[in-house]
């Protein structure tokens, strides 16, 4: 199983099959789509389709499809298990097996002040907590696929998608009867699951809280039996199937957008979209502003690609408008991708028009009928890259447990959207590890690692603002958070942003990071990226150990290899001891700068492991500022006294010593002449597409930009030479045994932490 590979299209044709397609027509459609840079395709027999489902002649189209994109180098094909939607039915097939195949449900009719419950099916929807009707359904549609493609599965074929399955189609065409109080799911067994978890019969608890208005009554142990079963019959096995196929399950749930449209369409939404092996969502509406984005339904396909670590699907656009622009798709394409989202289906994608008769209301064509088709390979371009952020990882600041139906978790993700706070979903039963862990408590969100509760969310953001000041972030000129937006930071230390105001005048802002401002303009439905650096220190790094009555203690985060110690040689000289063992000396130091080297002893390279670690001065000997008595040495990063694996993102470098290079690609402003860099006074030089544009050793450090390069992607590389006052560290200097001579510190005022140094256009 795999992600969206480097040199694969992510975007996807929705292709529905309309008419009765010839071979002609086929080749034509796959090779426009392959003109325009397309390699995937989905095969949707939906409305419009004038072959039989799962016919002879349905099967011969679509092993057409498939030839014909191997011809062109199509790379993925994927198969569509429904005729249109929602998915378990086979187009009526297993409804029509057996009346308890349709949709199962439980209704109470009130007549003259009595009431009186009956069980029975919809037999226009598919009953998917049946596992005797889901097994009919994989007979009738996933063996017979396999029957007719076996060979292609998993090799051509990528995966299945699966379209909105839910147990709440309990509503036929004929709508409610009279009388009618309440509808609710039901399976065979569900009284006597109910009962043994509760002690109560489900129907007495039914007719009480409709007796009294209060459906929390039963509400949350019935969702939760039903999502166990929901998952167990349906999804379970048709994954189970497509595993021991070679192939993806993918596909995406009914009504993510809330806890209550969620819990009462699948139960469990976190628990059911992990049994996805692709995770999927659909954004239908293109919502893409603050106010009104699904941030429940984001959230949930997070969750599930976190977990299932195969990528994720989002079915986007369908309902158009028609005159959508590809620069708001772009838009859709990035937010969903900034949530692990890596494969994006483009719906729909009509051979023809014909299904228009059936579904009049809505056309979003992807296909030659737009005069922007050919643009489409713009797009794909940039799909890559969306891909790209997909697959990075980011550390959500604050973890929110999964709520029941009635928590308003839109408003609080919404809120913290807007405080350009990360955040991500869980479930109940997981451990929360991010710094700040919410749930809902009836009314109130508490944090669990504090014990706080908050009554409404200005209390919650206030709390968090004092609680963990964001150091990268997006601000307005004067200083103040900036709103509207979707920012994300990931561990490489690059950024995304999205703007999601519906103002239409570009916003001038800021970005800041590693205490340094870079304005940049937002404008209406764009996106920003802020690059990742790549750092790379010349020589090792040199962690000064600040002993504390001959005593150091330092921890290792994750185990080290290649770590030395150089210790004094020279004056008084220095034994020093590792977690109670002597270090023996394996020659003159080879790591320290010369003019130190010849007067320090160096160990012989070894591993650390994970945890605490002591060192210690085996005799007296004192710890001048200017005369380290111990170094530790090593290709890692240090922040305090904690050591760790260095990242190659410039983070622990603080106390490096040496010749510093950063490297990324930008794109330059066609408008801007010159590149301005914050350097913190260091000697740097800088490199635009491998050539130096020269060596600037004071202020300012600003470069002109050559004219060829404006307006186009470049590689840039900062080469700086850092100080070597770290080497003596800052703590050594602060105790009043040296007095007057803590004047000739490194500068306290103003340190030397060898920033990143952020690019500026002018």
């Amino acid at each position: 199983m795999m992600k969206s590979e480097q040199g694969e299209c992510p975007l996807v044709p929705m292709g529905a099959v309309t008419g009765k397609p010839s071979r002609e027509l086929i080749r034509e459609t796959l090779a426009a789509f392959r003109e325009a840079g397309f390699t995937q395709y989905l095969i949707y027999p939906r409305s419009g389709c004038e072959l039989e489902y799962m016919s002879r002649e349905w099967f011969d189209t679509c092993r057409c499809f498939l030839e014909e994109g191997k011809k062109l180098s199509f790379t993925s094909f994927w198969l569509y298990d429904e005729f249109n939607w929602p998915s378990g039915g086979c187009n009526g097939a297993v409804m029509a097996a057996k009346k308890e195949f349709g949709a199962p449900y439980l209704i109470v009719l009130e007549k003259d002040g009595a009431y009186s419950v009956r069980k029975d099916y919809n037999p226009e929807r598919p009953n998917v907590l049946d596992p005797e009707a889901v097994r009919l359904f994989i007979r009738l549609t996933h063996e017979r696929y396999a029957e007719e493609f076996g060979p292609e599965l998993g090799t051509l074929i990528k995966g299945i998608f699966t379209d909105e399955p839910s147990f709440q189609y309990i509503w036929g065409s004929r709508g409610a009867e009279e009388g009618e109080k309440l509808r609710i799911p039901w399976y065979s067994g569900l009284d006597e699951e109910y009962r043994t978890r509760t002690g109560r019969e489900l129907v007495d608890d039914i007719l009480y809280c409709l007796k009294n208005n209060c459906t929390r009554y039963y509400e949350p142990v019935l969702y939760e039996l039903l999502g166990d079963r929901f998952r167990r019959s349906f999804f379970e096995p048709i994954r189970a199937w497509c595993e021991a196929h070679g192939i993806l399950h993918t596909g995406h749930l009914m009504s993510e957008v809330s806890p209550a449209s969620s819990i009462r369409a699948s139960g469990k939404p976190l628990d059911i979209i992990d049994s996805l092996s692709m995770p999927g969502m659909d954004e239908i509406f293109t919502r893409q502003y603050l106010d009104d984005m699904e941030w429940v339904t984001l959230g949930t396909v997070e969750h599930g690609i976190r977990t299932n670590g195969n990528g994720g699907l989002a079915e986007l656009f369908a309902l158009g408008p028609c005159d959508m622009s590809l620069e708001r798709m772009r838009k859709m394409i990035r937010i969903v991708s900034m949530f692990g989202v890596d494969h994006y289906i483009l719906a729909v994608t009509q051979l023809d028009v014909r299904g228009n008769v059936g579904k009049p209301f809505y056309f979003n064509p992807y296909n030659r009928v737009q005069p922007w088709f050919s643009s489409l390979r713009e797009l794909g371009a940039d799909a890559v890259h969306s891909a790209g952020i997909a697959r990075k990882t980011f550390a959500p600041e604050i973890q929110i447990r999964y709520p029941g139906i009635h928590a308003p978790l839109n408003e609080l993700l919404k809120g913290l959207t807007s405080s350009q706070r990360l955040w991500s979903l869980i479930s109940e039963q997981e451990t929360g590890r991010a710094p700040c862990v919410l749930r809902f408590d009836e009314d109130v969100i508490r944090e669990e690692k504090s014990e706080k509760y908050f009554s409404t969310l200005a209390d919650l953001l206030r709390w968090l603002d004092s609680t963990f000041p964001q150091e990268t972030r997006i601000e307005n000129p004067d200083g103040s958070r900036a709103g509207d937006l979707f920012f994300r930071t990931y561990a490489d230390s690059s950024a995304e942003v999205v703007n999601l105001s519906r103002e239409k005048e570009p916003r001038e802002l800021y970005f800041r990071r590693n205490g340094q401002r870079v304005r940049f303009t937002l404008s209406f439905n764009s996106v920003f990226s802020f690059p990742a650096w790549r750092v790379t220190p010349s020589s090792p790094l040199l962690k000064r150990a600040e002993f504390r009555n001959g005593r150091f203690e330092f921890t290792v985060k994750e185990p080290l290899d290649g770590v030395s110690f150089a210790f004094r040689n020279y004056g008084d000289k220095v034994s020093l001891k590792l977690d109670g063992q002597t270090l023996s000396s394996a020659g003159e130091s080879v790591t320290l700068p010369p003019g130190y080297r010849e007067l320090y002893l160096e160990s012989a390279p070894q591993a650390l492991s994970a945890g605490t670690h002591l060192l210690e001065l085996a005799e007296e000997a004192k710890d001048y500022p200017y005369l380290p008595s111990a170094l530790i040495c090593g290709h890692f990063a240090a922040e305090g006294s904690e050591l760790r694996s260095y990242a190659g993102d410039g983070k622990g470098l603080d106390s490096y010593i040496g010749i510093l290079t950063q490297e990324t690609e930008l794109n330059v402003p066609a408008d801007a002449v010159m590149i301005h860099l914050e350097t913190d006074g260091l000697p740097t030089e800088l490199f635009l597409n491998g050539e130096s544009m020269g060596k600037r050793t004071w202020s300012p450090f600003a470069w002109r930009i050559p004219e060829s390069l404006s307006g186009r992607r470049v590689s840039i590389r900062i080469v700086k030479e850092t100080s070597c006052g770290p080497l003596f560290g800052m703590e050594a200097f602060r105790t009043e045994e040296f007095g007057h001579w803590r004047q000739y510190a490194p500068d306290n005022e103003n340190p030397l932490p060898h920033r990143i140094s952020e690019v500026h256009w002018s």
